[in-house]
């Protein structure tokens, strides 16, 4: 059946973009142009076909043999200079560091109006890019997907390299999941049963949200973690949060020199035995050029202002020493574009320790707001805990019913709340839009995520919410 002339020129335009892709990666990566097309001699392109098809199912065969040995039984001598990366809750696998490195560079392939080209692992022949290095004859079609696709700001693994000596997480997928599927002890949502809710909204201040993202994103060219000057935004954070009556800010060291900020609100009769509620955001930024200029304004500085603010707003007023029944802890995590470093060494520190949380609620990329007419746009992430996501849906309708509420998946190891799910806590996490929405923020992780580009009225949304939801899971 012939093709109309909207679907041919919807064709066309689809192998143009392939073809463009494909050649920006021949042009970063310099592959040869005969990995891409067959010859043209009929003879010769029902061979290859023939020859291809028998490859193509020897790799597929070898692909998941790898995988399923290595996410099964990951070595017990790891290869040298490796990480050991969870790709899923059944796959896990050793990566070489050059490796890892020349596959994430990747993500950050532009097209010639310096925009990141869509690349979603299912875009990626894993056997091309396999052949343009041979640091990659060893690592699974599975991985090399997963690290040289793109998908927003979805990390895609977790690393796991430190805690490697953890044989129950590390080589069994039984109890990964175990906080996907709690049952939630909350109550029913109801602002009626909260009526402080609208003084503690009123509180919420955009000139401070934007001060905290300023200082995050101009004070630091970079917040990456392996900059030199990683060090210096979690002791801003930590100076700022100990300027606030109550709240007690410390760090929690990592393998690399940029820790975690815990800011700690403590009711009356409450100590680490009880159960915590726990609000987070990354602290560390990357881009293009990360070790020197990566602003992070969207990424994550909004995330992390909304949930420091919104500890601040609970001493301030002192709801926290009158009205909650849960200690209630902010969260600034180190490393998260590097694996959900910080996120994770946190998390399997609390479970090690027996430590209780109530609730996780992350928030990510929660600046960029593009629409010139309507409200703001909360998107809830819908794994890995459907029940917390529909949960935290029912929240905003009730309390901030003017925001335009979305949901979407985004996938295993997407952002810091994976750690605390994987440790067996009931988590949700909260952005703008999803990593594959058309209104994501095109700047992320380049040098472009400024302050400038950000809606602090609608960003004001997030913190409402969140608010919302501490209320109502804490009181």
């Amino acid at each position: 059946m012939e093709r109309t002339s909207k679907e041919h020129a919807a064709a066309e335009g689809g192998k143009a973009e392939e073809t463009t892709y494909k050649q920006l990666i021949n042009d970063h990566y310099h592959l040869s142009p005969g990995f891409l097309s067959p010859p043209r001699d009929n003879s010769v392109r029902r061979l290859y076909r023939t020859t291809a098809m028998v490859l193509l199912s020897a790799l597929l065969s070898l692909a998941l043999f790898h995988t399923s040995h290595a996410s099964t039984a990951p070595s017990a001598s790891p290869p040298t200079d490796s990480r050991l990366l969870r790709f899923s809750s059944d796959h896990t696998e050793w990566i070489p560091s050059p490796a890892l490195e020349y596959l994430l560079g990747f993500r950050h392939i532009m097209n010639s109006q310096g925009r990141w080209m869509p690349s979603p692992p299912s875009s990626i022949d894993a056997n091309i890019v396999r052949k343009s290095n041979n640091i990659l004859r060893d690592v699974s079609d599975a991985a090399i997907q997963a690290l040289a696709g793109r998908e927003g700001f979805k990390v895609g693994y977790i690393d796991i390299t430190d805690s490697a000596g953890d044989i129950t997480q590390t080589s069994t997928s039984v109890s990964l999941q175990a906080g996907a599927n709690l049952a939630l002890p909350y109550p029913t949502v109801d602002p009626a049963a909260h009526p402080d809710y609208k003084t503690l909204a009123a509180m919420v201040s955009v000139s401070e949200l934007r001060n905290i993202v300023s200082n995050l994103s101009t004070t630091f060219p970079t917040r990456y973690y392996r900059s030199t000057n990683a060090r210096a935004p979690s002791t801003w954070i930590q100076s700022y949060m100990s300027t606030f009556t109550n709240v007690s800010a410390t760090l929690f060291e990592n393998n690399f020199n940029q820790p975690n900020v815990i800011s700690r609100l403590s009711p009356p009769g409450t100590n680490t035995s009880t159960a915590t509620v726990l609000l987070g955001g990354h602290l560390d930024s990357t881009s293009q050029s990360p070790s020197t200029l990566a602003p992070g304004a969207d990424d994550d500085a909004s995330g992390t202002a909304v949930a420091l603010h919104v500890l601040s707003i609970l001493a301030k007023s002192g709801w926290a020493y009158t009205k909650a029944k849960y200690p209630i802890e902010a969260h600034s995590y180190a490393g998260e574009e590097g694996g959900l470093l910080g996120s994770l060494a946190l998390a399997r520190s609390y479970k090690s320790s027996g430590r209780l949380i109530r609730g996780m609620l992350n928030l990510e990329m929660v600046g960029w707001q593009p629409e010139s007419t309507g409200s703001s746009t909360i998107t809830v992430l819908k794994d890995p805990n459907s029940e917390m996501s529909n949960y935290m849906l029912s929240v905003i309708k009730a309390y901030v019913p003017t925001a335009t509420v979305k949901s979407t998946t985004c996938g295993y190891g997407c952002s810091d709340h994976y750690s605390f799910s994987d440790a067996g806590y009931p988590v949700v996490c909260i952005a703008s839009y999803g990593p594959n929405d058309r209104n994501l923020n095109p700047n992320y992780h380049s040098t472009t995520d400024t302050i400038d580009k950000l809606n602090f009225e609608r960003m004001a949304d997030f913190a409402r919410a969140s608010l919302a939801w501490v209320l109502q899971v804490a009181s």
